[in-house]
């Protein structure tokens, strides 16, 4: 196994990631969602992954915000499922169902939910601790393989290895948030497989398979989402609509004084 690490070669002939053409790394460059970067093998995957997987940088740009919806099988039961996203960190789902309606959100500050209830008895709150951290690490807009380097984060290729068929590069990803998270990038389409992310704090791993891809604004995005917690199915999301740049506003995030 080969670990190539942005910032320190493993071995000789391995370059560390870096900037292209030998540039430093500035404060605007740590603020590049897709910079230029130099010949090292990891730098030649996310390179091909940021143009061939994401649909390059003038695709990415156009791109403020996401609204989709579908349903959450989980078990025997279904519930209807809706999200706004907008960069860069900005999330609200809502998830109904027989026992009534919970939503949750994260307005760039605090983390939210809104328990199911009935009439004036469905009060917003912030979420605990641990389960806003959680759902913070959920809320960026798209992966931790863009901003390559931006401060806290340190990005290794694992290996090449077999995943559901077919053969990806291993990109491990840790944050400064005390997350480690490993991307299994399909090496023919350079498109997300897996995703596992992992709790280095408490140990707690969850993981998200993708499947059945359409592209909007260039941009790929899964409509069978898989969710694994510590190896074992609770979820699988189907997403039938999805809209790009739907006037998506800031203020429809903010932890709400009621449960409206």
């Amino acid at each position: 196994m080969t670990v190539v690490v942005a910032g320190a070669a493993s071995t000789e002939s391995e370059l560390p990631l870096a900037p292209a053409d030998g540039k430093e790394v500035t404060v605007s460059l740590r603020q590049e969602p897709m910079p230029q970067l130099n010949n090292s093998r990891l730098g030649q995957i996310l390179s091909r992954y940021y143009r061939e997987g994401l649909g390059g940088p003038d695709n990415w740009n156009r791109i403020e915000s996401l609204k989709v919806s579908g349903t959450i099988h989980s078990g025997s039961d279904d519930f209807a499922f809706q999200a706004y996203q907008k960069k860069p960190d900005l999330i609200k789902m809502t998830i109904r169902g027989n026992g009534g309606i919970l939503t949750l959100g994260y307005d760039g500050q605090d983390a939210w939910k809104v328990l199911p209830g009935a009439g004036n008895s469905r009060t917003a709150e912030k979420m605990q601790d641990d389960e806003a951290r959680r759902f913070i690490h959920s809320a960026h807009f798209g992966n931790h393989l863009l901003y390559p380097f931006a401060g806290g984060k340190r990005l290794e290729y694992i290996d090449t290895v077999p995943v559901e068929g077919t053969i990806c590069h291993q990109i491990r990803v840790t944050l400064a948030t005390g997350y480690q998270v490993d991307y299994y990038i399909d090496i023919r389409r350079y498109l997300e497989i897996k995703v596992v992310n992992k709790d280095l704090r408490s140990g707690f791993t969850n993981s998200l398979i993708y499947d059945d891809y359409i592209r909007e604004f260039g941009m790929p995005i899964a409509k069978e989402i898989r969710s694994f917690e510590e190896g074992k199915l609770v979820s699988t999301l189907y997403l039938q609509e999805v809209k790009v740049n739907s006037g998506v506003m800031p203020w429809m995030f903010r932890l709400p004084r009621s449960g409206s």
